[in-house]
C-alpha cells in the first residue's frame, strides 16, 4: 500500500512518499503502521483512530511532547500529519457535511521490537548485561523527562510495551501518548490517566493522586519484571525482602553458572533493591530518578585498591599485542596521543580495540602507568572510553655504555581500549565552524558535558587536566566518548590546587589562565 503522508517538520510541510504495512500490534486508539521514507529510513507511524473525544487538543499536546524530548534513551520524532477534508455523509436519510480528520506521529522505527515480548513469567532470558543496560538506559530516559525540561515530563503510562529496543538492545521510552505537562511536582488530581492497572501506584488507584512517584512505581514494577518475572510484584509483597532478594540473586548467579564477577554481584543486588524500594507502599519511600541514577553510577566505579588487583583482571601479553596490531605496523596506527601511539587490533573473539603503546621515555614511570590504569578501570559511562585490557612487560638486555657493556630493563607499556569507529571530534572541526549537522553537535556536546559531570561526582573526583578535540572519540553513532586519560589526577576534594608548569604536560589553548 502506497500512502502520501505531509510530514510537518520543524514548522515547513514537505511531501514524503511512503511504502508501508501494519505492524500487528494495533492499539485501542491508535494503530501502528511501519513504512520506509523515500530516502530509505524506516518510521513508526502512529494512525490516530477517529474516536469522540480524540480532539486537536489531545494531538497537539502529543506532538509538543515529543518535538521536546531528545536524548538516547527516548523515541525520536521524525514528522506528523494532520490532515482534515469535508465529505458528505448519510444522517437519517439525508447527506450532511462531515469534517474527516486524519492525524498521524511518525517515529524513529526500532528493529529490537517492545521489551514486552522478552518478558514473561519467569525472569528475563537475555544476558544480564543487556538487562542491566536496559534497566539503567530506562532510568536515564526517565531522568531527563523528569529533569530535562524547566517544566518536569511524566510519563504516566510506563510499562513493557512503551518501551522499545533497538538494534543494539538500547531501550527508548515511548508512549507520549499521555503525557502531561506540570507547572510544578506539587501534587495533583486527575481522573484521565488509563495506564495498565498492575504498573500504578496505589495512591492512584485509591484517590487518583499523581506526584512524579507515579513513574518511579511503574519503573519498580518493570524491574521486577525483567529480573523475577511478570508475576514478581505479587510474590515481592508476599515475601520478606530479605528472602526476596537472595531468591532472585541466587537465581542469576545459578543462570551465570557461578561464574558472577564482584561487579556485576554488585548489579544484580542493588537493581533488586532499588525495584524494591520504588514499589513502596508509602510514595514518600520511594526514591527519586536522581537518586537512582545516582546509585546506580556508584555500581560502575570499581574500586582497586593497588595496581597487582588491577593485574590480575585482563592483562595482555606484549607478544599477543603484536600479533593483533601486526606487530604495532604504520598500516594499524589510528592515533598519536601525547603519551604514545595507538594501533587499532582485532581481539580472538572478533572485538575491534585501540591499542594505545607508550612511548619509551623516562617520564613515564611506572607511578604514572599504574595511575592511568587506576582511572580507567573505575570508570564505567557512556560517554566514557571503555578499558579492555593492558600490559606491562619488563624485560632486561646487555647494552654497551661508555665503552662497557650493562644490564639495561627495557619496559613496555600498552593500555588497551574500546576501539571507537568515528574518530576522534578534532576530526569534525573546521576553522569555521563543526562540520556536523545541529542535531548531532548538541548530540556531542551533552555527552562531554555528562561524561564530565560522572567523572566529577565520582566518590573520589576525577579531573582529566587535558581535555580537547583529539580527546573526545564518536562513535558509529557519534556518541562522545572521552579518552585520553594520561593527565588525569584524583583528588580527595574538588578544590584548587597549585602545580608546578612541569607537571602538567595539557595543551595550552585548553588551559584555563588560572
Amino acid at each position: 500500500m502506497l500512502l502520501l503522508f505531509f510530514f510537518q517538520l520543524n514548522g515547513h510541510r514537505a511531501p514524503n512518499f511512503i511504502d508501508t504495512k501494519r505492524i500487528p500490534q494495533a492499539r485501542q486508539r491508535t494503530i501502528l503502521i511501519h513504512g520506509v521514507q523515500d530516502n530509505g529510513e524506516y518510521i513508526a507511524v502512529k494512525k490516530l483512530n477517529l474516536m469522540p473525544g480524540l480532539d486537536d487538543e489531545e494531538f497537539k499536546n502529543e506532538f509538543n511532547n515529543l518535538m521536546r524530548v531528545q536524548h538516547q534513551n527516548t523515541i525520536r520524532l521524525v514528522g506528523y500529519s494532520h490532515h482534515t477534508t469535508q465529505v458528505l455523509a448519510d444522517h437519517n436519510g439525508k447527506y450532511v457535511s462531515a469534517r474527516v480528520k486524519e492525524r498521524s506521529l511518525c517515529s524513529e522505527y526500532l528493529e529490537g521490537g517492545s521489551l514486552d515480548k522478552h518478558l514473561s513469567n519467569e525472569p528475563c532470558a537475555l544476558v544480564w548485561h543487556t538487562c542491566y543496560e536496559i534497566i539503567k538506559g530506562l532510568c536515564e530516559g526517565l531522568h531527563y523527562l523528569h529533569k530535562g525540561f524547566e517544566y518536569p515530563i511524566y510519563h504516566l503510562e510506563l510499562k513493557p510495551t512503551k518501551v522499545l529496543l533497538d538494534k543494539d538492545m538500547m531501550p527508548k521510552i515511548g508512549g507520549f501518548g499521555f503525557y502531561r505537562l506540570f507547572d510544578s511536582i506539587e501534587a495533583s488530581n486527575t481522573p484521565e490517566v488509563t495506564a495498565t492497572r498492575v504498573y500504578m501506584p496505589p495512591e492512584y488507584i485509591s484517590k487518583r493522586l499523581i506526584t512524579p512517584k507515579f513513574d518511579v512505581f511503574s519503573l519498580g514494577i518493570i524491574i521486577l519484571q525483567i529480573m523475577a518475572g511478570k508475576e514478581s510484584y505479587t510474590k515481592c509483597i508476599d515475601t520478606s525482602p530479605e528472602v526476596f532478594i537472595e531468591s532472585v540473586y541466587e537465581f542469576w548467579v545459578n543462570r551465570m553458572q557461578g561464574t558472577i564477577s564482584k561487579h556485576t554481584s554488585r548489579e544484580v543486588r542493588t537493581c533488586i533493591e532499588i525495584a524494591l524500594k520504588c514499589v513502596e507502599f508509602s510514595r514518600e519511600k520511594r526514591p527519586t530518578i536522581k537518586e537512582i541514577i545516582q546509585k546506580l553510577n556508584k555500581i560502575d566505579i570499581v574500586e582497586c585498591s593497588s595496581i597487582h588487583q588491577l593485574y590480575r583482571a585482563k592483562e595482555f601479553s606484549f607478544e599477543f599485542l603484536e600479533n593483533i596490531t601486526d606487530k604495532f605496523s604504520k598500516q594499524n596506527i589510528v592515533g598519536r596521543g601525547g603519551y604514545g601511539i595507538i594501533y587499532k587490533g582485532v581481539l580472538k573473539d572478533g572485538e575491534e580495540v585501540a591499542v594505545k603503546k607508550l612511548h619509551q621515555m623516562l617520564w613515564i614511570d611506572d607511578e604514572q602507568f599504574k595511575n592511568e590504569l587506576n582511572n580507567l578501570m573505575r570508570v564505567q559511562h557512556k560517554n566514557i572510553v571503555r578499558l579492555v585490557g593492558y600490559c606491562h612487560h619488563a624485560s632486561h638486555i646487555f647494552v654497551e655504555y661508555e665503552g662497557k657493556h650493562v644490564s639495561a630493563s627495557v619496559v613496555e607499556r600498552a593500555i588497551c581500549l574500546e576501539y571507537v569507529q568515528g574518530g576522534n571530534l578534532d576530526n569534525q572541526l573546521s576553522a569555521e565552524s563543526c562540520r556536523l549537522d545541529w542535531d548531532k553537535c548538541y548530540k556531542i556536546i551533552k555527552g562531554i558535558c555528562e561524561g564530565l559531570h560522572y567523572l566529577h561526582n565520582a566518590d573520589t573526583p576525577i579531573y582529566h587536566l587535558d581535555l580537547k578535540p583529539e580527546n573526545i572519540l564518536l562513535d558509529k553513532d557519534m556518541v562522545a566518548k572521552i579518552g585520553d586519560f594520561g593527565l588525569s589526577r584524583l583528588f580527595d576534594s574538588p578544590q584548587t590546587y597549585m602545580t608546578q608548569s612541569q607537571d602538567i604536560k595539557g595543551t595550552r589553548g585548553y588551559m584555563p589562565p588560572v
